[in-house]
């Protein structure tokens, strides 16, 4: 039964391509060209940037002063405050009256982030994301099981994540007692199946299968992949082990999409340069970083119009290498920082991502930064250009979470100083059990 679902799932998507164009097929044969012959797809892929670099300057205010522009290097190297402070001008007019879609983030600033994506964007992100989690061992149709903060914003309703075969699984709620039942039930389904998380998530799971001695499951996963956090070499193994599958790690954003991803046998990230182009810049000056340095990561999105991305600082760090071989460009490591998680006042580790669900849940804050000062006492930093009259409701929010016995001040402050990669962490923990 749950192979002729499968089976149905994926006809299902694909008839549906087939009678509005194959428009996502034709982008995954173009993605799976582009990432297989690297050295031959400089054309395509210079075309591409291009038809967005001309667009950009004929219908963007903002970049209407880049119009005699020779190369990329000629733009500006922009990041999310100067997206916030001239998005009006940054928007493409062409799709003013056009359908577009609003995608949004906290981003790790604790400050929500909205862009526009067109409907080519779209297709073009749900392309990516089938090729590489083809790569990772995962076939369309499978059970995928999803573990990340399912705050409202992001929630399936139950028919559409039916449909998708996704199984919504909220960190918040990894407990002993849950993760029990959660392994069993996945130990009786003998469907195939997906991971895609937390890498923090993993590490919860991991420690209770530690804890309680378990030897590795049956449990039909076929493949695993780490988002949003360091994959530490620990947990992957771990979950190897478990799990009994190759476990990747994936570098990716909602702002744009899958950026880069490892493979089963390489730790470095392929790059997915059908869609995006990437460079690794210098701390203090918008140069190449050195060879084997540290950089800032900044992307230019080929196929966002609506909201033109180019050189867009991610805020993350990493080293770009090549491969000895083929002398593709690649990311050797992600430096991504790992936001401080906080510690329960009864002694256990809050996931630091429900920090997260506080942004959309009180739209009004600007910035905002929770601080553990000690094992009972902790501060929440505010930054808001509007009178806050919801203090005792987040007050309140908090206390369910960290404890009911916790001191907590709140303190408004007009800016959260941020970090030198242009990060600001939305909890800090000064306490150290």
């Amino acid at each position: 039964m749950n192979k002729a679902l499968e089976k149905i799932r994926y006809i299902a998507f694909w008839f549906f391509d087939f009678i509005k164009g194959s428009k996502i097929k034709h982008h995954l044969k173009d993605i799976k060209f582009i990432n297989d012959n690297y050295p031959n797809s400089l054309d395509k892929r210079n075309q591409y940037l291009k038809k967005l670099l001309d667009h950009a300057t004929l219908t963007s205010d903002f970049y209407k002063l880049y119009e005699n522009y020779e190369s990329l290097n000629d733009f500006p190297v922009i990041d999310k405050i100067i997206i916030r402070e001239e998005f009006h001008n940054i928007i493409s007019k062409q799709y003013k009256n056009k359908k577009k879609y609003k995608v949004s983030t906290s981003g790790s600033t604790g400050a929500p982030f909205s862009i526009y994506q067109d409907k080519n964007k779209k297709l073009r992100n749900t392309a990516d994301t089938l090729y590489y989690a083809k790569l990772s061992g995962f076939t369309l149709g499978q059970k995928l099981l999803y573990l990340r903060l399912w705050a409202a914003y992001y929630k399936k309703p139950k028919l559409i994540a039916w449909l998708q075969n996704s199984v919504q699984l909220d960190v918040s709620d990894l407990n002993d007692a849950y993760l029990r039942k959660l392994i069993l039930k996945l130990e009786k389904d003998s469907s195939k199946k997906g991971w895609l998380g937390y890498a923090s998530g993993f590490e919860t799971i991991c420690k209770y299968l530690d804890k309680n001695n378990y030897a590795p499951l049956n449990c039909n996963i076929t493949s695993i992949i780490a988002i949003s956090e360091r994959l530490g070499n620990d947990v992957k193994e771990k979950m190897e082990y478990y799990f009994k599958t190759p476990t990747v790690s994936r570098y990716s954003n909602v702002e744009n999409g899958i950026i880069a991803q490892q493979t089963k046998d390489d730790t470095s990230f392929t790059i997915n340069w059908a869609s995006y182009i990437v460079e690794v810049l210098d701390l203090e000056k918008n140069e190449p970083a050195k060879k084997g340095a540290v950089g800032r990561i900044v992307i230019t999105d080929l196929y966002n119009l609506a909201t033109p991305m180019i050189r867009y600082d991610t805020g993350d760090l990493g080293i770009l290498t090549h491969n000895g071989t083929d002398e593709i460009p690649k990311l050797k490591s992600i430096q991504g920082r790992r936001m401080d998680a906080l510690y329960k006042t009864n002694g256990e580790i809050l996931n630091p991502f429900t920090m997260h669900g506080y942004v959309y849940d009180f739209p009004e804050i600007e910035q905002l930064q929770f601080i553990q000062l000690d094992k009972y006492k902790f501060k929440i930093k505010i930054n808001t250009n509007v009178k806050f009259t919801r203090e005792t409701l987040l007050i309140s929010k908090f206390k369910n979470d960290i404890g009911l016995d916790a001191d907590i001040e709140v303190v408004y402050v007009k800016e959260i100083p941020a970090l030198k990669s242009g990060k600001r962490k939305i909890s800090v923990n000064l306490y150290k059990p």
